[in-house]
Parts: structure tokens; sequence; C-alpha cells
């Protein structure tokens, strides 16, 4: 192959994650292409978005702790029978690993966004995971946005703080790419607004019955 050959293909390797990402917006918490180069590992990290928090663990098909894997593609596992790095299940660990994501409040959770996520390229229904919390659960596997390289769950805004994401089926392997997210109760300030907007209202109202 000729050197030409070799640096147009080097350059869409690069450049096709990049545009792919570009039609995508931005989750509420970002991990796509927010990460570092390579693998980078950590027990608990925390990000902050807003006034908003979200500290991830991980845990392999034991239920026993295992490091949070920070990439530019993404969050995943330190294990990994499949692919090292990933969220993976296997022939031999089915259920697979998991991401548990704590919030510093109960949050809507209107989505979740995925990259390596195979859907429907080589085999069917080739990924799952099961997203649960507090009273429910849902599971994922192609009821997806059908994105090129992300892939996007709708959640419908459940609520909860505590939400855990775990690779099932045969041959799972994918990262976390972002976090949509918002605060289930208002702010103090949202309250004070609604009640100054109320005694205004009741203001109006004996004005016009005086």
């Amino acid at each position: 192959m000729s050197l030409i050959k070799k640096n147009l293909l080097l350059a869409l390797a690069v450049v096709a994650p990049l545009s792919a990402h570009a039609t995508v917006p931005n989750s509420t918490f970002q991990f796509y292409f927010e990460g570092p180069f390579f693998d980078e590992v950590s027990t608990a990290p925390t990000f902050v978005s807003g006034d908003l928090g979200v500290t991830i663990r991980a845990y392999n098909g034991s239920g026993q702790q295992i490091d949070v894997d920070k990439r530019w593609d993404g969050i995943g596992a330190s294990g990994g029978f499949l692919e090292p790095g990933e969220l993976n299940s296997s022939l031999f660990a089915n259920p697979g690993e998991k991401l548990v994501l704590t919030f510093n409040k109960a949050v809507k959770l209107g989505s979740l966004r995925f990259s390596m996520w195979e859907n429907d390229y080589l085999f069917n229904n080739f990924d799952h995971a099961t997203v649960s919390w507090a009273g429910g659960s849902k599971l994922l596997s192609n009821n997806n946005d059908n994105g090129l390289i992300l892939k996007t769950f709708d959640l419908g805004n459940v609520v909860s703080n505590t939400f855990t994401i775990q690779a099932t089926g045969n041959l799972s392997a994918f990262r976390l790419a972002g976090i949509n997210a918002v605060a289930a109760v208002p702010e103090p300030a949202s309250y004070v607004l609604m009640g100054l907007g109320l005694v205004g209202l009741a203001l109006v109202k004996r004005r016009r019955q005086g």
C-alpha cells in the first residue's frame, strides 16, 4: 500500500468520529472526546455540570468494586473479558460489569448515550444493558436512535439519585458517552419566585373585588 493511501486511511480514521460527533449535541455530562487519549483509571471519579454532580463507580459481574476507566471515547470499567476498559458481559459473566451513577440530588434522567455500541451491524441484538433505579428498570438493546458512532436511549425522565447501568447478554462491550439529566426538584430560588407570583395574583384579585 502506498504512503498516500496509508495517510488517507489514517485521516479517515480520525475525522469520521469527529464528524459524526459534531452532529450530536453535547450531553449534560459529556464524556465522548472529553477524556484522555489513553486509558486513565480511578476508583470513583466525580463529574460536575452546573449545580449537578455525579460520582461513578464500577463493579464486576460478582459485585466487587473495580476501577472506573476513562478515555476519549467514554467511561467504562477497568476489567473486561472482551474489550478491556469497556463495560463487558460474556458467556462467562452474564450479567456483566456495571457502572453505578450517584447524583448529588434527585434528577430526571432523560437519556443515556453510549459509544462502541453494536446495533444490528454484524449480529441481531448484539449489545445489551439494563438501566435500573429505585422502583424501576429498563432493558437497552436496539431501541436507540441508531446513531452512526453514538447511540442514544430515551429514558423518559425517570427520577432517582442513583442509577445502575449493567452490561447483559453474551457479547456486550460498550462505553458510557453521555448523561442527559436535570434536577428533579426546583431550586429554593424557584420556590421564592413562585411564591411572589402567587402573592401578586392574590393582590390583583383583591383589587378587582374591591
